[in-house]
């Protein structure tokens, strides 16, 4: 087997030097710095290892054990954007497991920031350096859990894995696969995000569909009270009302056209607005 980043192997420890030990797999001598070695071991050992290139890109070896292993996946939390190259993510050793801009949006924006986590697998450029893969589809949903009927209206917290046209996938931390719609959020989502999200709907599969907003009733007393803030600070009357064109009330509010309305339906049955031609009024108590 040839020797490269990324694999755990089995070697004999065959030289001591001042910084550590060199092992060897019969073919080639690897430096075991002291700082990598756990326990003691003596010339002569058989002791398991991983390989990966050290800062000065030689092949090297550890004895403390990766995050994530040759042929699997695992989720591991970013530590460093390094802007115009990539992303670095910690795996459980001294060496930070890059990936590149290339699996990476162009928009800036969405790049994982620090302690974000995203499924990861291993590659190899043409360089033979290690590097990271995103990971979707089957390898992750594999390991999913199905819903149970019980957890609607329940709240989960996941991290952002994949884009859709429609919409976000997210995995949750209790094993829960959610889709995450695009007009149930009110703020752009990265790539490797936590969000904590309500469960809407169970599907037959025991996939969920998820909101950020909250219950409506929570939400229209939020806008009400947005509503309620704005026409106070232009001293009780504005020129929007329930015919208002919905792009206008998104330009202002920041709410679609069907929440503006129930908002004002709220504060209307309360007695604390009423509307005339085309005006909404604080009314006088």
């Amino acid at each position: 087997m040839t020797l490269k980043p990324g694999l755990s192997v089995t070697v004999e420890v065959v030289r001591k030097t001042d910084f550590g030990f060199f092992v060897s797999d019969g073919k080639t001598d690897l430096l075991l710095h002291q700082r990598e070695i756990k326990g003691e071991i003596e010339i002569g050992d058989k002791i398991d290892v991983f390989l990966y290139h050290d800062h000065q890109q030689r092949l090297a070896a550890t004895m403390e054990e990766p995050l994530l292993k040759n042929g699997e996946i695992a989720w591991l939390e970013a530590v460093t954007v390094k802007t115009g190259h990539g992303v670095f993510f910690y795996n459980g050793i001294s060496r930070d497991l890059f990936l590149s801009m290339d699996e990476l949006p162009y928009d800036r924006s969405l790049w994982p920031q620090p302690g974000d986590k995203l499924p990861l697998s291993y590659t190899w450029d043409k360089k033979g350096r290690l590097m990271a893969k995103m990971m979707r589809g089957q390898a992750v949903e594999k390991d999913a859990i199905a819903a149970e009927q019980s957890l609607k209206n329940k709240e989960i917290t996941g991290y952002a894995y994949h884009f859709l046209d429609d919409g976000t996938l997210l995995f949750s931390e209790e094993g829960y696969l959610a889709f995450l719609h695009d007009d149930e959020v009110t703020d752009p989502i990265r790539y490797g995000q936590r969000l904590t999200v309500r469960v809407v709907f169970v599907r037959n599969d025991g996939r969920v569909n998820v909101t950020t907003m909250p219950i409506r009733s929570e939400q229209q007393s939020e806008d009400a009270d947005k509503i309620m803030e704005y026409l106070e600070r232009r001293n009780g009357a504005m020129p929007y009302w329930d015919k208002t064109p919905p792009e206008d009330i998104e330009a202002r509010f920041r709410i679609s056209k069907a929440k503006f309305k129930r908002a004002l339906g709220k504060l209307m049955k309360e007695k604390k607005i009423e509307q005339r031609d085309g005006w909404t009024y604080l009314r006088k108590s």
